[in-house]
């Protein structure tokens, strides 16, 4: 017999599980026991479905909008209720609108990363485990199932009703009511205290255990992440996902094992580079890619398992030793060394790269280079706010070509489709003319994963699908030479070996080796 739960039902069905939940007290959809089932399931769709009408608009609303207050009200009725709190925690993830998700950065972990992440933890005995970000509990029940026990495990979040939902949660699992999971911003909760940062909750605990899923990107006042910053000296990775970490480094035990699940960007993009520093000082464990775990979310979640910092004599000896078990979940795996990752640019993870490719990457670095860094003048291309209305595929009087990055090839730009009018009045956002009027430039696609440069000497313009730059007149290298170097199959092997990204960045391409010899 297969137990589904409520969500894996809802997206079967293709309807919220809010949907599901009033059908099941309706009696509309009956359960087997206290558990849903696919017999339960194959049943409803025979007597039922049919005659119900339903489509993606008629859930729209769960994922557009929702009343908060409203919201809240429900979930305190259901959490006084007999409803378990295992099905009012899916039934309130589901309830929060994409926009309330997004402004939060709040994207709930599902069970099956939790467990991945937490596979290889068998040492709970006695043991402290912290979830700061625990949403409705996910990693905190699993911490119990695996023998934890319930007095030694902590939890923050900011969600009054996801705290209430992990409580209860604790309690039906394991009976013991828990006053350590509390309504509080984490990052609010470190204080200096005779110079010593602490946790003003919990005085001097420090945890064995840290696992968690931080906000991603969320939107937080400028001057409290300068505050957060210098607080837990962050460098410049001030994203909620990088505070979180630094965060949870000064609270994790020197032998403690953390594992966060993050935005792929937090392993290649250049504002994590100083947490990514900080990271290859701990004995890394796993590096996991789920790829896109969450709906409409477009970035891939990748996870990291790592042991804190040694601060033997043999410290760094062990981390230039210890390996890495780089995973794409479900998928494949290999391992690195994890001094195979200190001398990648920008301190970047390239966890997909093995590591015979990196002894070939650090070669190309060893050998005389150049780079465009310095080298080379920048230019966007042209944002006009409304391509629609501002390029036309026939062309009036005053206006010019204009290309977008799919037009951009090797060896030449496609014939024009495009044109807007000379004077570029109207456009949000225009570089210096000169940058587009240059005898000589090289334009590059923007959006895309390879590198496709060409060498103009006709002036033309381009939409912001592509970008430009001009090499500095002493540069040693000429266009021609540079465009075949970018364009090359090894610089574009380099390239995704290293970055691993769908857009060409100015940062990116300044980092690259280009051979002043043969």
């Amino acid at each position: 017999m297969k137990i589904l739960t409520l969500k894996s039902a809802s997206e079967q069905l293709n309807v919220s599980v809010v949907s599901l939940h009033n059908w099941i007290k309706e009696g509309i959809l009956k359960k087997t026991g206290n558990y849903l089932t696919q017999n339960d399931i194959d049943e409803f769709k025979e007597k039922y479905l049919k005659n119900i009408k339903l489509s993606s608009r008629a859930n729209k609303q769960y994922k557009d909008l929702h009343d908060h207050e409203v919201l809240s009200e429900k979930i305190k009725r259901d959490l006084e209720s007999d409803t378990s709190a295992e099905i009012i925690s899916e039934i309130y993830e589901s309830s929060l609108s994409e926009s309330y998700k997004n402004k939060e950065g709040i994207y709930y972990t599902p069970q099956y990363i939790v467990e991945d992440m937490m596979k290889d933890i068998n040492d709970f005995k006695e043991k402290t485990f912290l979830d700061p970000c625990c949403g409705s509990g996910n990693f905190i029940i699993e911490a119990i199932r695996k023998g934890f026990s319930p007095e030694n495990i902590y939890g923050f979040d900011i969600d009054a009703n996801a705290v209430f939902i992990t409580k209860k949660r604790i309690k039906e699992i394991s009976g013991y009511e828990s006053d350590n999971i509390i309504c509080a911003d984490f990052l609010n909760q470190q204080t200096t205290d005779n110079g010593q940062q602490t946790l003003s909750i919990f005085k001097n605990i420090k945890f064995d255990y840290i696992f968690t899923n931080p906000p991603w990107g969320k939107k937080i006042k400028k001057v409290d992440k300068v505050r957060y910053s210098s607080l837990y000296n962050s460098g410049n990775s001030n994203d909620t996902s990088a505070l979180f970490y630094f965060a949870c480094l000064k609270m994790l035990k020197e032998d403690g094992k953390i594992g966060m699940l993050l935005p792929e960007s937090f392993f290649n993009i250049s504002t994590f580079e100083d947490a990514r520093k900080s990271l290859l000082n701990l004995q890394i464990k796993r590096i996991i890619d789920y790829d896109k775990a969450f709906e409409g979310l477009i970035t891939k979640a990748v996870a990291f398992v790592a042991r804190g910092q040694q601060t033997t004599d043999n410290g760094q000896q062990m981390l230039n030793d210890n390996i890495i078990s780089c995973e794409i979940y479900n998928v494949k795996k290999h391992l690195r060394s994890q001094r195979s990752f200190f001398d990648i640019p920008k301190h970047i993870l390239n966890y997909y790269t093995d590591e015979a490719s990196c002894e070939i990457i650090r070669d190309a670095f060893s050998r005389p280079y150049i780079t465009l860094k310095d080298n080379a003048q920048w230019a966007l291309g042209i944002i006009t706010g409304n391509n629609a209305r501002l390029c036309r595929k026939n062309p009036l009087p005053d206006d010019v070509p204009i290309y977008r990055g799919k037009d951009v090839f090797f060896d030449k730009l496609a014939q024009p489709s495009l044109f807007i009018n000379k004077n570029l009045e109207e456009c949000r956002q225009v570089a210096d003319r000169k940058f587009y009027e240059a005898k000589d430039k090289i334009i590059y696609r923007f959006i895309s994963n390879k590198i496709i440069c060409y060498h103009d000497t006709e002036q033309r313009y381009i939409l912001n699908s592509a970008n430009l730059f001009i090499l500095n007149d002493d540069f040693p290298l000429t266009y021609e030479q540079v465009c075949e170097q970018l364009n090359s199959e090894f610089m574009n092997w380099l390239f995704k070996s290293i970055f691993n990204t769908h857009k060409i960045l100015r940062s990116d391409l300044e980092m690259l080796p280009l051979k002043i010899d043969n």
